[in-house]
C-alpha cells in the first residue's frame, strides 16, 4: 500500500471537507518579507499624511481649528427674580378679577371669573346647550336647492322648528 497520509483512507484520495490535505500542499511557515513590507507601507503612509495635513495647516496660517476664541456678552439674567415672579402673578390675578375689552368692535369683553360662573349657573342647563346657528336656505335651482317653491316655515312636513331665543344678559364690561 502506497504512503498515506495520516487519516486518510487510500493513497490518492483526500477529503477536503475534514479539512486533510495531501502532504507537502502547504508551506511549513509564513513568508515574513510581505507581512513586513505590509507593515511598512502603512507606517509610511501615516506618516506622509499626518506631514502633509502639518505642513497644509502650518502654509495656511490660522487654520479651522486654530482660531482666536470669539468672546460673547455676558448673559443678561434677571436682577431680582422674586420681585418679578410677584409682579407677574399680580398682573395675571389682576387680569383674573378685572374687566376689560378685548375687541370692543366685535363686543368681547373679559369679567371676572367668579362672576363668569355666577352668570353660567344662573342659566341652568342652557349654558351648555350649543349656540343658535342661523339657517341657510340655498337659493332655487342650486345643487342644494329644491327646485320648486319654497314652504315657509312651520308648514308642511319635515319643517324646521326654532325654539324661542332667550333675551341675552346684559353684561357690563
Amino acid at each position: 500500500m502506497p504512503e498515506t497520509a495520516p487519516g486518510q483512507l487510500h493513497a490518492g484520495t483526500h477529503d477536503d471537507v475534514v479539512g486533510h490535505a495531501p502532504p507537502g500542499t502547504e508551506p511549513p511557515d509564513i513568508r515574513l518579507k510581505p507581512v513586513l513590507l505590509t507593515g511598512l507601507f502603512i507606517v509610511v503612509f501615516t506618516a506622509a499624511t499626518l506631514g502633509g495635513i502639518r505642513f497644509y495647516y502650518h502654509r495656511q496660517g490660522l487654520g479651522p481649528l486654530v482660531q482666536e476664541a470669539r468672546t460673547f456678552p455676558a448673559p443678561r439674567l434677571q436682577q431680582n427674580p422674586e420681585a418679578d415672579l410677584k409682579a407677574m402673578l399680580k398682573e395675571q390675578r389682576a387680569r383674573l378679577a378685572g374687566y376689560a375689552w378685548i375687541d370692543r368692535e366685535k363686543g368681547i369683553a373679559r369679567m371676572p371669573i367668579e362672576e363668569a360662573m355666577r352668570r353660567l349657573s344662573q342659566r341652568g342647563e342652557a349654558a351648555y346647550a350649543a349656540p343658535l346657528q342661523p339657517e341657510r336656505v340655498p337659493a332655487l335651482g342650486s345643487r342644494g336647492g329644491a327646485s320648486s317653491s319654497v314652504l315657509s316655515p312651520g308648514a308642511g312636513p319635515g319643517a324646521v322648528h326654532r325654539p324661542a331665543q332667550a333675551e341675552p344678559d346684559k353684561a357690563t364690561p
